[in-house]
């Protein structure tokens, strides 16, 4: 892909347009399927909400977490995370024709058209876990990956505010998994700015074999008191000074 053709992918028109194509397939992964992310998601993720035979949305634990899915696309995760019990899926995208795609496979998944970048009208602290795969990706794949002080303005601009909105609309605690294929002090240099208070989750975890474009799992934690509502402490297994 040329880099005036990755530029455009952080606007919706050109979204409208790949998703328009008939010729396209119905779902599309980007970096990694369901199948590969299942090892990551039953060891790291799942293990934090874990569903038993009584769990309800309404009890005062709230096993069930509110999950969000920044840029959601086409893909099948969410309907995957569904299957298993997650049953309070959100899917934040700014693409109409993306949202025509897909919100009739499942009406029990909220369908919202939100640009990640600027979600005003999504309520603070609502969110257990936020989950991107490609999304950041899309943001900046266009700028050097690998020379911090070349990254274009436009690009520290995009993710600055994108990865601010994240840590808004989770709560105290609320974890943050963003599925890339950049390098880590890249994504740390970009999602880690002023305005946010991340903590890892975990060191980042490889999702294919090494190599370029190797596909990483970042895990954030926003800092905060763990309270009843938050539904678990944050699982803390490294933190970067």
């Amino acid at each position: 892909m040329a880099d005036s053709e990755a530029a455009q992918m952080r606007n919706a028109d050109y979204w409208d347009g790949r998703y328009s194509n008939a010729d396209d397939p119905a779902t599309k992964e980007w970096h990694v399927g369901p199948d590969k992310l299942e090892g990551y998601l039953e060891e790291n993720i799942y293990p934090l909400w874990p569903l038993g035979p009584e769990t309800t949305t309404t009890s005062t634990s709230t096993t069930i977490p509110r999950m969000v899915h920044l840029g959601s696309g086409a893909s099948s995760v969410p309907f995957e995370m569904f299957a298993r019990g997650y049953t309070d899926q959100t899917c934040l995208e700014f693409s109409a024709a993306v949202l025509a795609q897909m919100a009739p496979r499942n009406a029990a998944v909220a369908w919202l058209p939100h640009d990640v970048r600027r979600m005003p009208e999504v309520a603070s602290a609502s969110f257990d876990f936020a989950f991107d795969k490609a999304t950041f990706y899309a943001l900046c794949a266009w700028g050097p990956t690998h020379l911090l002080k070349s990254i274009p303005a436009v690009i520290v601009e995009d993710t600055a505010a994108y990865s601010r909105e994240v840590y808004r609309i989770l709560k105290p605690g609320g974890v943050f998994c963003c599925i890339n294929i950049f390098e880590p002090r890249y994504v740390h240099h970009l999602l880690k700015v002023e305005g946010t208070d991340w903590a890892d989750l975990h060191a980042p975890i490889a999702l294919t074999p090494a190599g370029w474009a190797q596909t990483r799992a970042y895990g954030l934690v926003k800092r905060g008191p763990v309270t009843e509502k938050t539904g678990h402490p944050p699982v803390l297994q490294s933190d970067e000074k």
